[in-house]
């Protein structure tokens, strides 16, 4: 059973946190986080030389551009020399469905190369999957990287976890690693099982949310892992049927930005239920990482956690470096690999990166910075033009999920004139509103909101929150809907 948790909220808490569980104090002498920068650049650079040496012989993809770029990869030495390397982007990757970015076999090292999991990425407009590999070298490494993670967020082995990601047709990460870090740890795992159909399949294999919450309530669970916006209406649903959920003490919201408000609604709930302290991490997560990089305080950053495995860039157009915390598109590069490996390749989404001191917990590994409103990047496919004006989408759902009395919204673009596609642009908000919630105060308030956000006055539409997002149709809610006819 879970113990009694109380969130660390500074350096000194979080140490003596760490050194009451022998797993992880066993594992600071080898926590590169809380070593020195110098330690860490240090290593940074030596597993960069190795990896330059495997991506010469055994790319396909980057034996090949090295030539066309004209560059020698052993004079490759250090971090501060990436900036020489041109990136690689999603479409790069797309085309060949991510084959030619997996590792030839070495045979003299074959049991670091043996074929161990296969994940799945999309990212383009056709929505074709693309695989990404992981070798038994590379899951070895992940359960130590899980280790690192799980310990930055507050896990532990004797926590009880409910994996409420869906279990899908597309294997992604979400569902899966949810498993190897609760693994990594030995905590104690139970299964929401839900998900969509398989089109065609004849049985009905999952579960619903009504059984993850009679099973929350049953098993004693204390920590709930899954897609936010999934665990919020969970949360929402169990507080309505006046369900004992006063174990629950840790939250891994992933999948999508989860600013202050969402959260600060969550942990109400929660706690209207008999919950004490609970600790909400909106670890930002990616296929082409492998994991969800974890928060240590919220909204404090994600941290990278195992430095010696990732290096992260926030750069621009041209692939230039920006400074600490200046925003720019992310840029990731694999330092020890195996399987699919990645060199200065843009994720899709806009961050600012510090290399500073973690002021929360002192680790000196890099860590991705809230800009607005959370920790999760701004993909760079929702940055749109309305009514002339280049808007970043996450302002506006930062102002309207810390605004109370909204259960759920959507912001929707279209024409003021439905059948001329030249007529001006047009900015919905539907709202679903919280029942006792004054609609015409809430109104002007999120018309306020959103102006001073993005310069555009919306027109307040209320509706059933479940017409927003009804999770038995749709893995999580979609915040920004562009109805626009295509050019």
């Amino acid at each position: 059973m879970a113990k009694a948790f109380k969130v660390p909220r500074n350096r000194e808490e979080i140490m003596a946190w760490i050194d009451g569980i022998p797993l992880y104090k066993g594992d600071q002498t080898q926590d590169l986080s809380f070593k020195s920068r110098e330690e860490i650049r240090s290593a940074q650079d030596a597993n960069l030389v190795q990896q330059m040496e495997r991506l010469e012989k055994q790319s396909p993809y980057y034996r090949e551009k090295f030539k066309e770029w004209g560059i020698d990869p052993k004079s490759i030495r250090t971090i501060d020399d990436l900036e020489k390397v041109p990136v690689t982007s999603k479409a790069d990757y797309m085309k060949d469905r991510g084959e030619s970015f997996k590792l030839d076999m070495d045979f003299a090292k074959i049991m670091e190369y043996i074929l161990y999991e296969i994940t799945y990425t999309t990212g383009t407009t056709t929505g074709l999957p693309s695989r990404f590999y992981n070798t038994t070298y590379d899951m070895f490494m992940q359960t130590w990287m899980f280790r690192i993670g799980c310990k930055v967020c507050y896990l532990e082995p004797d926590d009880i976890l409910m994996n409420l990601f869906p279990f899908h047709f597309i294997p992604h990460i979400g569902y899966y690693k949810t498993v190897h870090f609760a693994s990594a740890v030995g905590m104690t795992l139970c299964w929401g099982f839900t998900g969509a159909p398989l089109p065609g399949f004849p049985h009905n294999i999952h579960r619903s949310m009504q059984q993850a919450i009679e099973d929350i309530e049953k098993k004693r669970v204390n920590a709930l892992s899954g897609i936010a916006s999934y665990i919020r209406r969970l949360i929402m649903a169990a507080e309505e049927q006046g369900r004992d959920f006063s174990r629950i003490n840790k939250i891994q919201a992933l999948g999508e930005a989860v600013p202050k408000g969402m959260r600060d609604d969550m942990r109400r709930r929660l706690q209207k239920m008999g919950a004490g302290d609970v600790f909400i991490s909106n670890a930002f997560g990616f296929t082409e990482g492998q994991t969800a990089f974890q928060e240590c305080a919220e909204l404090g950053g994600a941290h990278c956690g195992t430095p010696q495995l990732y290096y992260f860039e926030a750069v621009d157009e041209q692939g230039k470096r920006k400074p600490d915390g200046e925003p720019g598109l992310l840029c990731i590069t694999h330092l020890d690999r195996r399987g699919t490996c990645l060199l200065r390749y843009l994720v899709g989404d806009i961050v600012a990166i510090t290399n500073e001191p973690c002021p929360i917990c002192g680790r000196n590994d890099q860590r991705i910075v809230t800009t607005v409103g959370s920790t999760y990047g701004t993909r760079t496919s929702e940055l749109m033009k309305v009514k002339g004006t280049l808007i970043n989408p996450e302002t506006m759902r930062d102002a309207v999920a810390n605004t109370p009395g909204v259960i759920e919204y959507q912001f929707v673009v279209t024409k003021e004139k439905a059948d001329d596609p030249y007529s001006m642009d047009l900015l919905i908000l539907k709202v679903g509103a919280d029942e006792g919630a004054d609609k015409a105060k809430l109104e002007a308030e999120l018309k306020d909101k959103v102006k001073r956000a993005v310069e555009l006055t919306p027109k307040v539409v209320f509706v059933p929150f479940t017409e927003i997002f009804n999770p038995g149709q749709t893995l999580k809610a979609t915040r920004i809907v562009d109805q626009r006819p295509k050019e």
